[in-house]
């Protein structure tokens, strides 16, 4: 199995990437066309392995692997809008994962005009008060972005084990269709629980909204066991088949 212990040593960590590096290229079969480029089937294999290791893997909210999801979310862009990538909803998956990563160049910029804020001109009462909640935002841009990864690589490993267990039983219900819905209802939490928890960080006397943070973090702990243990058994006990064209 996939480890996550940060402590192993460099052999063991080594071994950890080969398994993610394999599992990347086989938990969503078939969600590429047969005609395209062998390089964009590349480098779509390593943005879903880069985003499995950053986020499962990695410390969350580590500045370098962010950096490196970005330019890899803006090839992957580039790659999943080419007429080449079929429509299916692996490929819906990977375009919303990629487009997370806007919240974090986002969070960037507002980190950037808060620093130019500051050194422009002395803080007053009231400005104090507007850079603590811009920072607040930007802080609660970070934990939308690794909500929204969550749920979208749940996605993507519920998708591949449905494909590669019951490929006819769920035919009707993996369409791009019911991929997009699926989308706008995960967008839709992770905006409702940014505002919820801003909200409540801004607001700390309102107490009906205190326990927030708490069921916030257990909803990640229960969606990081999940994922690891999906993209696992889809890698280690998918049934033999034809090889895909991810291969």
């Amino acid at each position: 199995m996939v480890s996550f212990d940060l402590d192993l040593p460099l052999h063991g960590s080594h071994e950890a990437l080969k398994s993610v590096w394999k599992l990347s290229s086989q938990c969503w079969p078939g969600s590429v066309t047969e005609g395209v480029l062998s390089s964009s089937r590349g480098w779509l294999r390593r943005f879903l392995l880069l985003k499995l290791v950053t986020v499962l893997l990695f410390p969350y909210g580590y500045e370098l692997p962010l950096l490196v999801g970005c330019v890899f979310s803006l090839r992957a862009l580039q790659l999943l809008r080419s007429p080449h990538i079929s429509t299916k909803p692996s490929a819906v998956f990977l375009l919303q994962l990629a487009r997370t990563d806007a919240l974090v160049l986002l969070r960037w910029l507002i980190r950037l005009g808060l620093s130019v804020g500051l050194w422009a001109e002395e803080e007053e009462e009231e400005e104090a008060g507007t850079s603590r909640a811009v920072s607040a935002l930007s802080e609660q841009l970070l934990e939308a972005h690794h909500l929204a990864s969550l749920l979208l690589l749940g996605l993507l490993g519920l998708e591949a084990t449905l494909l590669s267990h019951w490929p006819l039983q769920t035919r009707r219900f993996r369409t791009s269709q019911w991929a997009r819905l699926c989308c706008s209802l995960t967008w839709g939490l992770v905006l409702l629980e940014l505002v919820c928890l801003l909200h409540a960080r801004l607001f700390e006397q309102q107490t009906y909204l205190s326990t927030l943070p708490v069921v916030s973090l257990s909803l990640r702990k229960m969606l990081w066991f999940v994922n690891s243990w999906m993209h696992y058994a889809v890698y280690r006990f998918r049934p033999q088949r034809r090889k895909s064209s991810f291969h």
